[in-house]
């Protein structure tokens, strides 16, 4: 997934000193580089009093001129200090100042744990560390989200809730792969990325392994000896093991299962990678400091082999120039005494040669963590057992920083990486951080279309809204747009997910949406608004992993002055039926604005019951402003009767009647087949009961062999304005059972 522009190009280093737009020709796009810079003395303390003069900008080793420059000054709990400049000096130049709006959003926080690459041992310290930091170190204006790499669909959205960020970690479980070790060398990944890097004592311990193995064919007379001894072969091997026959053949066995180990743990490591970069990419639409803390044990890259991923590492260096964020990096195996790759069975090995390749298999999994963090503007905290005092270290080197925007002199389109060094020429007792590059634009990717994303349902509601869909959306790209935080105060959508089941169907998802359209940057064009929203949705199980292909639709609006009156209030109403096994489920809605860094969206969870347990059961709770809008909402499941909302904002007007709906499965009947089943409708506020309607008999009709719906009115007449919740509760007699459900609605 690539960005067409720079996020500096998008918004303002500081809100209230906006900087002119640069002029550019018709058809050509101009780059804003922008870079956020910590600097710190030779005692680590924040340095806050430099100016732009100080500063140097390299762009793959040539000079930039810095346009725009602020210094940021973020103190927690209180109000910014100082006050917007009343001009700007000059076109090049903003004036130093706080940064404005900090305190009030507050940070971004994305707690990012990489499940798959935390030793057994190691997760239980990792949680109860995370709920220390998160008592003792995160400030109450910030976000806090909780992301895992084994599942991206397991999401503790942004919250200041720390009861429910807890909640989140308890809930944590280990998904970590096991590489066995080869068979024979008893070969780790790590010493697999050093064999195939050349190191000479990672070749000679699996070498000697494989010969000291019992029963080795290595030993003896064997097909593969006899080769080597017949063609008495040099070249690399023969330099690294010497003459005797047996230890080429077991070298060149050696290299083989090191190639088939290391594309093995890369994957793994590919799945960390991607996951760092989607979560940086989704937090470009937030605003404030955006901090991304990686808790891991450490992964390989194929560091010094021909399957190094330098790519994906650019990629998140990319990702977090674009978005604005940074990554802090936490070895959490220095939260207890373990060694080795987390998911690798160790083995007992000739002494002399162990000790090295271990040492040296720890450096390669810390090297990695370190490139991350530092490349991004970051640092890496290893060897502690303080989670919490190295999340305080983080926390507070994000105090003060520096704001820079360059224009870059290099304005080829090619794609390629362009390496960014920030120095401090007339201080070279400090330490500079800041992020190390980013991808240049590339025409030749412009406008290509990826592959379109499931989902039959289009978008409903007023006819202008009910545009058909057009482009096509990446489905790589659904994914990291479902996996990162939705930003808070962005697109506002309303997101409700049901359940029901009928026949021919069977258990459905039932899945609507509202997007409120009043934030949207409307285009006019010849009397009419335009925009276009991207939707995209995806379902994920109780462990996080997802559950069929991303849905969604991309809509174009192009509305009239009554079409947009009645756009505004009615919004935009999306609906997707989903057929869903018996479970627990998330579900993901995200909405997009095209074109531009704006977005929004909602999760919430769906329980299918299994009626195969023949225990009692019922549907969601529907609800409806009408009874006809009740009765003819056959489209939300294939033509049968199931029920729709008139909204998924569940908003009534006070003095109207609520009319809901609901479906009573697997009811006990006697020998002669007959039912004792009753519902009550229960209105609850501020978690009392309000009122509550008589008991009456459950019917259990049908149409043509499909049960229809039990129906009743509420009158709101006498509720006033607020929110409230509508409780049905059906009991069966016969079986003595009691089940319910609750749906919230508000009366305006």
């Amino acid at each position: 997934m690539r960005f067409a522009v720079l996020i500096g190009l998008v918004a303002p280093l500081a809100a209230p000193v906006a900087a002119p737009s640069p002029q550019v020709a018709p058809g050509v796009r101009a780059e804003l580089v922008r870079l956020d810079a910590v600097v710190t003395d030779a005692h680590g303390k924040l340095v806050t009093d430099l100016s732009r003069e100080d500063f140097e900008v390299l762009e793959d080793g040539k000079p930039q001129r810095i346009a725009q420059f602020v210094v940021a000054v973020h103190r927690r709990g209180a109000a910014p200090a100082g006050t917007a400049a009343a001009s700007v000096p000059s076109p090049d130049t903003v004036v130093a100042e706080p940064a404005a709006g900090a305190s009030e959003a507050g940070r971004q926080i994305v707690l990012l744990v990489d499940d798959l690459h935390v030793a057994r041992g190691n997760l239980d310290y990792v949680k109860a560390a995370l709920k220390r930091a998160v008592d003792e170190v995160v400030a109450p204006e910030d976000n806090v989200a909780l992301i895992t790499t084994a599942a991206p669909g397991v999401v503790q959205q942004p919250t200041r809730d720390r009861a429910v960020l807890k909640q989140a970690i308890d809930r944590l479980v280990l998904r970590q792969p096991v590489v066995p070790p080869a068979r024979g060398s008893r070969m780790t990944p790590a010493q697999a990325e050093m064999i195939l890097s050349g190191d000479s004592v990672a070749l000679q311990l699996a070498t000697r392994m494989l010969i000291a193995e019992p029963g080795s064919i290595y030993e003896g007379p064997s097909p593969q000896v006899a080769v080597e001894a017949a063609s008495g072969s040099g070249g690399p091997v023969a330099a690294l093991t010497g003459p005797d026959a047996k230890e080429r053949a077991a070298a060149k066995e050696a290299e083989r299962q090191a190639r088939g180990i290391l594309d093995e743990a890369l994957r793994f490591s590919a799945a960390s990678l991607n996951m760092v970069e989607g979560v940086l990419r989704g937090l470009s639409v937030l605003p404030g400091r955006k901090l991304c803390l990686l808790v891991s044990d450490g992964f390989l890259v194929g560091k010094g082999t021909s399957a190094e991923r330098t790519y994906d590492l650019q990629a998140i260096i990319d990702a977090a120039t674009r978005s604005g964020a940074v990554v802090y990096a936490l070895d959490s195996q220095g939260l207890m005494p373990t060694g080795g790759d987390a998911s690798v069975v160790g083995a007992s090995v000739p002494p002399g040669l162990q000790t090295p390749v271990d040492r040296r298999s720890e450096q390669l999994f810390r090297e990695t963590l370190r490139t991350v963090a530092e490349t991004t503007g970051g640092f890496l905290i290893h060897g502690t057992n303080d989670l919490a005092g190295g999340l305080r270290r983080m926390i507070e080197d994000n105090d003060a920083y520096y704001l820079l925007a360059y224009e870059p002199t290099n304005t080829r389109h090619d794609g390629r990486f362009r390496r960014i060094e920030l120095r401090l020429p007339a201080h070279r007792d400090y330490t500079v951080r800041t992020r190390k590059g980013y991808f240049a634009l590339d025409d030749r990717k412009a406008g290509k279309p990826g592959p379109a994303v499931a989902g039959p349902s289009a978008p409903t509601g007023p006819a202008a809204v009910s545009a058909p869909a057009a482009g096509a959306i990446e489905e790589a790209d659904a994914r990291a747009a479902l996996s990162a935080p939705i930003p808070a105060g962005g697109i506002p959508v309303q997101l409700v997910a049901d359940y029901v089941e009928l026949p021919p169907a069977g258990p459905q998802g039932v899945i609507r949406a509202q997007v409120d359209l009043g934030r949207l940057r409307w285009q006019d064009a010849e009397g009419r608004r335009q925009a276009t929203v991207e939707l995209v949705g995806g379902v994920y199980d109780a462990e996080g992993h997802a559950v069929g292909p991303p849905f969604g639709r991309i809509a174009p609006l192009d509305l009239g002055p009554a079409e947009y009156k009645r756009a505004a209030e009615a919004g935009l109403q999306y609906q997707q039926s989903l057929a869903l096994r018996p479970g627990r489920y998330q579900v993901r809605l995200v909405a997009r604005e095209l074109k531009l860094a704006q977005s929004g969206g909602a999760a919430t969870w769906l329980e299918i019951p299994d009626l195969a347990d023949r225990k009692l059961a019922m549907s969601s709770v529907f609800l409806s402003s009408s009874p006809t809008a009740a009765a003819g909402a056959g489209g939300a499941v294939g033509g049968n009767d199931a029920p729709r909302d008139v909204s998924a904002r569940r908003r009534f007007q006070r003095g109207e009647s609520l009319y809901f709906q609901i479906y009573v499965y697997n009811p006990a009947a006697d020998e002669k087949g007959s039912r004792d089943v009753v519902l009550q409708a229960q209105v609850w506020s501020g978690g009392s009961a309000i009122a509550a309607s008589k008991p009456q008999p459950v019917a259990f009709r049908t149409r043509d062999g499909v049960p229809l719906p039990e129906t009743n009115e509420i009158g709101l007449q006498g509720l006033g304005p607020g929110h409230y919740d509508l409780r049905v509760v059906v009991v069966d007699r016969k079986a003595n059972a009691t089940v319910f459900r609750k749906v919230d609605f508000t009366v305006e």
